[in-house]
């Protein structure tokens, strides 16, 4: 596990919850939380415990109902718009499930423009680099709508990659994908918090979950555990409430 580090995010007593009176439902409960440069986070937990909700609450694109959050000095509930979105347009990725793609341009297309948008100079070459990495050269110029479904959503990535972001947030990137283009995935993900990124996940995928350096098992809205590097069995064991060897 790489050496501690002060943290790039941290969360302090996190709630989050919908509606109001008898019909409040509580997603989150009293989340303590940091999160470190060059290590990649996972989050797992049953289905409902809470994992996207806590995802986009750390990253700003949900409000929590209450307590803090700081995002690389900035907590995303208080700070300008303007502040968050120069945030988000420099230092921070997202990685989603949906790929969220504009069909009718090419994956280089797509990749750069984040940075094309920014007026980066260099904006292609990254993200040539960057679909290089992940096997993609070949498809540069195939438009989003041609390319299958791990293809869309390794260009996704390569888009993130491409901006070179200091935190990297991830809601279920392998959810649709094949063991192959997961593994193309989870290496990109994985090859970020080597070079220095903080990475975060939430994942169902126990493979996945496998590859990070730390491993936050959440329930019912509120940490259960907080696990050094584990093997897929000693995750699902944790799933099913064994103790795999928790480091608190």
């Amino acid at each position: 596990m790489p050496a501690h580090t002060a943290p790039v995010i941290t969360a302090r007593h996190l709630t989050k919850a919908y509606g109001r009176g008898v019909a409040a439902r509580t997603v989150l409960d009293g989340v303590d939380l940091d999160i470190e440069a060059s290590m990649l986070t996972a989050i797992i937990g049953p289905s409902g415990s809470g994992k996207s909700t806590l995802l986009f609450c750390l990253s700003g694109l949900e409000s929590s109902s209450g307590g803090e959050v700081d995002l690389l000095g900035a907590d995303p509930a208080r700070a300008r718009p303007g502040r968050m979105a120069r945030l988000y347009r420099e230092r921070v990725g997202f990685v989603f499930q949906e790929y969220n793609l504009i069909p009718y341009l090419s994956a280089r297309r797509n990749a750069a423009l984040p940075g094309l948008l920014a007026h980066r100079p260099d904006a292609v070459s990254r993200a040539d680099s960057a679909l290089s990495e992940l096997g993609l050269s070949e498809h540069a110029s195939t438009r989003a709508s041609r390319l299958s479904g791990g293809q869309q959503q390794r260009t996704a990535l390569a888009r993130v990659l491409a901006g070179r972001p200091e935190v990297v947030f991830a809601d279920e990137p392998t959810g649709a994908l094949d063991t192959a283009a997961s593994a193309v995935v989870m290496g990109g993900l994985r090859a970020r918090a080597d070079e220095g990124a903080a990475v975060v996940l939430v994942t169902h995928d126990l493979d996945a979950a496998a590859l990070a350096d730390r491993v936050v098992l959440l329930r019912d809205g509120r940490i259960q555990g907080v696990h050094g590097r584990s093997s897929a069995p000693e995750l699902a064991g944790l799933l099913e409430g064994e103790d795999a060897g928790a480091q608190r």
